[in-house]
């Protein structure tokens, strides 16, 4: 028999077998769509079982403002210190032919804490 037949033949054959098997599974899922999840005992939110409500202890704004100035200062002066290494990473380096991979990570080390330095300054 001929290869081309054959192979006709042998799909055409798992084409009929496979149709029916597909059309029965979509049957199947379109009369079941979704199982129905059990109704139990769900707690019901209704105002007073909240455990973010005013029982709840509330940070101290002041606290917070004055870790976030400890931070801050502490921060700047890592800034300050990356910032006077990548200085001289630039002074000893020749830039303009060469550009030096502890400088781009220094650079990036600075930009990052810089950030982070903004998003403690506006709290």
């Amino acid at each position: 028999m001929d290869p081309k037949k054959r192979n006709f033949i042998t799909q055409l054959i798992s084409w009929t077998l496979a149709a029916p098997l597909a059309l029965l599974a979509v049957r199947a899922f379109a009369q079941n769509p979704s199982p129905k999840l059990p109704q139990g005992n769900t707690p019901v939110y209704d105002g007073r079982n909240d455990p973010f409500g005013a029982a709840a202890a509330k940070p101290d704004p002041k606290q917070i403002l004055k870790q976030n100035k400890d931070q801050i200062h502490d921060d700047i002066e890592k800034l300050y210190v990356l910032a006077s290494e990548l200085k001289d990473e630039v002074e000893k380096t020749d830039s303009v032919n060469v550009l030096s991979l502890a400088m781009v990570g220094k650079a990036e080390q600075v930009e990052k804490l810089a950030k982070q330095i903004k998003n403690l300054a506006r709290g």
